[in-house]
């Protein structure tokens, strides 16, 4: 059959009428099995095989193709383990299978629909920075404390759509946007850990936003000093109308008077931190903040989130300056 020759007896067979009734030695002679055996009759059409010498070439072939198979890909396997996965093994598995993250652009766009008219009158614009690392990163003066991270978005000035980099600069810079599917209580810790770090890179006076975009709008920012506290005052704000509203009353005021609103019954008013703020090392014990927080980074990148471990970290650096309190 190989060779594309059909035997006598199949080519008998195939002018034969068979019948569920007949017997099997009737049709594949005396000496063909009878029991525990099934009879197949396959009809292959004329040049679908091929000669021999193809046959065994193909063959051939496909054996080669197992052989490579098995020596590049099993016997070399690469394994990633998803607790375990740090930067390195990230930016390898994206590599492997050609994968380009792009970053999803609703959160500004929705920002830019509802004030973008008004930024632009100010010369301001939102910019994403969710994938731009460390855009939060400051050593504070006088300490050995260390802040690094990123938010998502930033009010600054509308210079950056020329070119990106220029928001490494941060110029004239006014609001963070924090933005959670769901804002819990450690998302406050992130917020308030950014405005911290905003405030500490900047001459400018800004805000921190955290928020869903739906029902959950917490402004956070500076307000002064009281007993020899720092304090950072807190509103949270359920209709997303009021809170857009908010936001253009808080970028239009400037920095010397403080703010009236009619979203808010109080006036805001606010201070940079770091006037008001001393000396970190007048605190004390801030002896191995920046090693707690290299190694937490270290470990989080090979093991992912450490919850636990991270508020322990930011209990000792919250121990290590002057008391930073809000309020709603």
């Amino acid at each position: 059959m190989r060779s594309g020759v059909i035997p006598e007896k199949v080519n008998a067979l195939l002018d034969v009428e068979m019948d569920p009734a007949d017997e099997i030695g009737d049709l594949f002679g005396d000496d063909a099995p009878t029991k525990k055996t099934i009879h197949v009759l396959v009809v292959v059409p004329e040049r679908a095989v091929g000669s021999a010498s193809e046959v065994s070439g193909m063959d051939q072939v496909i054996q080669e193709v197992h052989e490579i198979h098995a020596q590049t890909v099993l016997t070399k396997r690469k394994t990633y383990v998803h607790s375990k996965m740090g930067s390195t093994e990230y930016e390898e598995l994206l590599d492997a299978f050609k994968i380009k993250v792009v970053p999803k652009n609703e959160y500004r766009k929705y920002v830019e629909d509802n004030i973008g008219e008004y930024l632009r009158a100010m010369k301001l614009c939102v910019f994403g920075v969710e994938n731009t690392t460390d855009i939060l990163r400051v050593a504070v003066e006088g300490s050995n404390i260390e802040l690094r991270g990123r938010t998502d978005l930033l009010i600054l000035s509308d210079i950056v759509m020329e070119s990106a980099d220029y928001v490494h600069d941060l110029p004239e810079v006014r609001m963070l946007i924090e933005v959670k599917k769901t804002v819990e209580r450690r998302s406050v810790f992130q917020a308030m850990s950014d405005l911290i770090a905003l405030e500490l890179m900047t001459t400018d006076q800004v805000f921190a936003l955290l928020t869903d975009f739906n029902d959950d709008w917490r402004f956070f920012w500076v307000a002064g000093k009281e007993n020899n506290i720092t304090v950072v005052n807190r509103v949270t704000i359920t209709n997303p109308g009021e809170a857009f509203e908010l936001i253009r009353q808080l970028l239009s005021s400037n920095a010397t008077t403080d703010i009236t609103t009619s979203v808010l019954q109080d006036p805001v008013k606010r201070q940079k931190l770091s006037r008001v703020l001393p000396s970190i090392s007048e605190a004390g014990g801030s002896g191995g903040i920046c090693e707690s927080i290299e190694r937490y980074y270290d470990i989080a990148s090979c093991l992912g989130p450490d919850f636990d471990m991270a508020r322990a970290v930011a209990r000792q650096v919250t121990r290590s300056i002057p008391t930073l309190s809000y309020f709603s």
